[in-house]
């Protein structure tokens, strides 16, 4: 938006020292002030937190007001921060900025509001410190209130449009990496992402990859890929849990053979999107890796080849796959479709051999073991270009999915079921509401706190479903750990406990 830290804060309390100059019921030559010991002063909160603040980077204004319950005035004789302000804690108070303020007064029955916000100075720490402060009220009798103040701070590496131009680069963090502007990897460069790595990437800011990008996460110290705002946008809601928090991972056309292990991508305006290159080499795997959330595609493949196994693909404004020409395979994978932040949302899958009128041979796209489904009707699309001999070549194998075939289409199906009754099953809820199938294939889709766990309820129609000729190598376990030996194991990437 523009305006940062203290102009905003200076702004948010020149109006609300306004607001309340306009709507006071009495002026200060009218007012009476009381100093009796019974004077009684209430605050709406006797703690503000701030959740994670990265150092350096400073925080999202938080809000208390302040009441004065009694009959007369009250007068402020100090209001201080008990650190003297060497905490990082910043108040701006009645529309007065600082960290000490004098003579502050409120009305009778009348009330003040006071915003606070912290910047924490580096402290040399892979983990994060707890600061604390106290803001310090004290009335004309002596006596003193208190307000506690704490944020947890977490020291990070700063990169301001980092471009990697090496041929073998490395990115190791052992604290987050705030991402200012885009990264760049160059043609010819390879950037490997370690283990445990958390990039944090501002409003805008992405990975552009020209050349080639390995990230090579674990299960227990996954590359993680995310917004840099930790605060909230409302007490349930971080901030984490909203789309376009950051842009994604653009893979050029000259970029190729890019892994992708073991990561979390979401919050962005785009997951991956791999442009226009030759769909005879590689240009990315994907394995147990998350691209959730996203206000545009999840993965876009445009006329390459791609292998994804045992990874999640969900809820994404403009589909969680979209496939155009080329030679994709998908194995035990979820495409799960419950977007939240719109109903005009794409379906999960979308594969074509045609786009702007130009053809684009679709060489192969299989599923094997895989759950693709969502709210809509029909949650698979596929468009063939009409009057042409480019190739259209698909297959479904041992899959759960949410679409409608013709009796022609059921060959491509092999070993399928068809998640399209969406209120077959009465929900376990105490009013036995029924509950739509396609949503308690999983464990929780939690559409009031924007939660989603993909993990199969027991019910699902997913379990057992699979076809163990596919479950191997990879996708042996499931993207945690589970193994798959049963001999009908679950489609999708998670493989129940049940």
């Amino acid at each position: 938006m523009g305006l940062r830290k203290s102009s905003l804060f200076s702004v948010l309390g020149v109006m609300v020292c306004v607001v309340l100059c306009t709507v006071a019921s009495c002026s200060s030559d009218d007012e009476e002030f009381t100093s009796s010991p019974s004077t009684q002063i209430a605050f709406s909160a006797d703690t503000v937190s701030f959740d994670t603040v990265f150092t350096a980077v400073g925080s999202a204004t938080k809000v208390f007001k302040i009441y004065n319950p009694n009959n007369k005035g009250v007068r402020f004789t100090s209001v201080r921060l008990g650190s003297g302000g060497s905490s990082g804690f910043r108040v701006n108070l009645d529309g007065q900025y600082g960290t000490q303020f004098t003579d502050v007064e409120v009305y009778h029955e009348d009330s003040l509001f006071c915003f606070v916000e912290v910047t924490v100075n580096p402290h040399d720490s892979d983990s994060p410190i707890l600061i604390t402060d106290s803001l310090l009220f004290s009335v004309e009798n002596g006596r003193t209130f208190s307000v506690q103040l704490q944020a947890w701070g977490q020291d990070v590496v700063m990169m301001h449009a980092p471009r990697f131009t090496s041929a073998a680069d490395t990115l190791t963090a052992t604290r987050p990496v705030v991402v200012t502007d885009s990264m760049v990897i160059d043609p010819d460069a390879t950037l490997t992402i370690t283990a445990g790595t958390v990039l944090c990437f501002h409003k805008g800011a992405g990975i552009s990859v020209h050349g080639t990008i390995v990230c090579e996460g674990t299960r227990n110290q996954p590359v993680i890929m995310r917004g840099d705002r930790t605060d909230k946008l409302f007490p349930y809601l971080p901030y984490d849990r909203l789309d376009a928090q950051w842009e994604g991972i653009r893979l050029h056309p000259e970029s190729h053979d890019n892994r992708f292990t073991y990561c979390d991508i979401h919050g962005g305006t785009y997951g991956i999107v791999a442009e226009n290159a030759d769909p005879q080499q590689t240009k990315c795997s994907i394995e147990n890796s998350i691209l959730h959330n996203v206000a545009g595609p999840a993965l876009y493949l445009f006329n390459t080849k791609a292998d994804i196994a045992n990874s999640q693909i969900s809820n994404a404004l403009d589909g969680c796959a979209t496939v155009i020409g080329g030679n994709t395979l998908f194995t035990h994978c979820t495409l799960a479709q419950f977007y939240p932040w719109s109903s005009q949302r794409a379906p999960a899958l979308l594969f074509a051999n045609v786009a702007d009128g130009k053809e684009y041979p679709l060489l192969q796209i299989e599923f094997r073991n895989c759950v693709i489904t969502g709210y809509a009707g029909d949650e698979v699309y596929g468009a063939r270009m009409n009057d042409s001999d480019a190739a259209f070549n698909y297959m479904f194998r041992n899959c759960l999915v949410n679409t409608k075939i013709t009796d022609e289409e059921a060959e491509y199906f092999p070993g399928c079921l068809f998640d399209q009754d969406p209120r077959d099953r009465q929900s376990d809820s105490n009013d036995g509401t029924p509950t739509p199938r396609r949503e308690a294939n999983f464990v929780n889709i939690d559409t009031q706190n924007f939660y989603y766990d993909f993990r199969l309820d027991s019910l699902s129609a997913a379990r057992r479903l699979a076809d163990p000729t596919y479950s191997a190598g990879i996708c042996a376990t499931d993207m945690h750990g589970t193994l798959r030996t049963d001999g009908h194991p679950d489609a999708g990437c998670y493989q129940s406990e049940f």
